[in-house]
């Protein structure tokens, strides 16, 4: 499993929000946060959709679906939705594949973050980036999302 070190610019995230729980192939409930967002996505006109997860490598979470935005942007926040802000940081991204696959990627991600000697930077988000057209193509082939990995 490939990977590359990134620094990512601080960055504001809109989006919807909620304390989920990974329990075997299911992780309640970033599928229906990813289908909530998906209208208010397209109605932006955004190339990426970005998940982020609090915190990272944990059962227990806190998950964000939604976009990055300017912070002048302020007025896209609807009723509903939060926003965060996070600072600059470096991060370890991975490619991942078909959906169903993602309980194995993170398998394999986390060996080889382990191996590597990476340790989590506490308090920063994982993120997931996905391009928008590949909404829909979650189970298939093509599909392909980032999963960021943030280190100190």
């Amino acid at each position: 499993m490939e990977f590359k070190e990134i620094i990512k610019s601080s960055f504001v995230l809109v989006g919807f929000s909620a304390a989920g729980k990974w329990s075997g192939d299911i992780v309640h409930p970033i599928p229906e946060l990813w289908e909530k967002s998906y209208k208010f996505i397209s109605e932006n006109n955004v190339d990426k959709i970005v998940g982020v997860c609090l915190p990272p490598r944990s059962d227990h979470y806190f998950y964000t679906c939604g976009i990055e935005i300017e912070s002048v942007d302020f007025h896209k926040v609807e009723q509903g939705m939060t926003l965060h802000t996070f600072p600059t940081q470096k991060y370890v991204v991975f490619k991942h594949g078909h959906v169903k696959e993602i309980p194995n990627t993170y398998g394999e991600l986390w060996k080889k973050f382990d191996k590597e000697g990476y340790r989590i930077k506490e308090g920063m988000p994982e993120i997931e980036i996905v391009d928008t057209n590949m909404y829909g193509k979650e189970e298939t082939d093509e599909y392909e999302m980032e999963i960021w990995i943030p280190v100190e």
